[in-house]
């Protein structure tokens, strides 16, 4: 009996998260330059070979640094400040909730180094200028699609739909509430209690 062996599909890691980005904006009706959506897809790769010290230091100290450094320096620490508090942002944001400071506090930051990058665009000639300011303009869509890409295909299961619930305690998004009805929960937050 013969044995009809099936090629290996090899994928990359830019096509396994071009996929995983693409069907995230068709979900969450984003629609981008294809600067940017190939961009993203370079961030997300970036992330995915992440060395921890990546972490290691507080963004808003990378980000007063970066006003002291040669324009060269100041792009690239930007950059780390800008790209690191959109995948935060959009990968952990309940994680966020738990620390001192909020998920606003990375949208504020992520979208204040964005602009400036896309201004330093015209002094640095490699960086992606209307890429960075569609960024800095659309922050919250692009949160929204990374966010997608963490709940449907990188972290999915039961844990999903308490994260869920959790992010709407925060945001009370009413994507996020449509996404618990239709899975057969109903969003709901005890009234805060009033002080007399």
């Amino acid at each position: 009996m013969s044995t009809v062996s099936r090629p290996v599909v090899q994928r990359n890691l830019t096509e396994f998260f071009r996929d995983l980005l693409q069907s995230a904006m068709r979900s969450e009706a984003v629609q981008s330059s294809e600067e940017t959506e190939f961009y993203l897809v370079k961030l997300l790769e970036r992330f995915a070979r992440a060395e921890r010290e990546w972490f290691s230091r507080p963004l808003a100290l990378e980000y007063l640094e970066s006003f002291h450094s040669p324009a060269s320096h100041r792009a690239g620490k930007l950059r780390h400040v800008a790209d690191t508090s959109l995948f935060l942002s959009g990968m952990f944001m309940e994680s966020i909730h738990r620390q001192l400071v909020s998920a606003d506090y990375y949208t504020q930051l992520g979208r204040t180094a964005y602009e400036h990058l896309s201004r330093l665009s015209s002094d640095v000639a490699a960086l992606p200028g209307d890429s960075f300011a569609e960024l800095a303009d659309r922050f919250p869509d692009f949160v929204r699609v990374l966010t997608a890409i963490s709940f449907e295909q990188l972290f999915p299961g039961d844990i999903h739909k308490l994260r869920v619930y959790t992010r709407w305690l925060y945001t009370h998004s009413e994507n996020d509430a449509r996404w618990l009805l239709k899975h057969g929960i109903t969003p709901y937050a005890a009234p805060s209690p009033r002080k007399h």
